[in-house]
């Protein structure tokens, strides 16, 4: 799938192998993306390989095929890095 230049998608697709020399907004599901100098890629994509030439352009979140997400990290606050108050921890708890 290839789109050009003056070319424009909106939605979401599904391909083999997508080259983005114009704009694409939406989910892209594919095993090669490549944005080519002036493409740009606006959603979320879902890839086993990307190549991105300078000049090309992606915002949006971006997912591994086959890859297990990638849980949050977690803020531990230490009990006795916290302030007391009245004999008391703090509000304890974790951001």
């Amino acid at each position: 799938m290839s789109i050009g230049s003056a070319g424009s998608f909106e939605g979401t697709l599904r391909a083999h192998h997508v080259v983005v020399s114009g704009h694409l907004h939406g989910n892209v599901d594919c095993v090669r993306l490549e944005i080519v100098a002036n493409g740009k890629v606006f959603g979320e994509i879902n890839i086993q390989e990307i190549v991105i030439e300078p000049g090309g352009k992606f915002v949006g979140e971006s997912r591994i095929r086959d890859q297990a997400p990638v849980p949050a990290l977690r803020h531990q606050v230490d009990a006795e890095d916290v302030e007391t108050v009245e004999g008391t921890p703090a509000d304890l708890h974790q951001v």
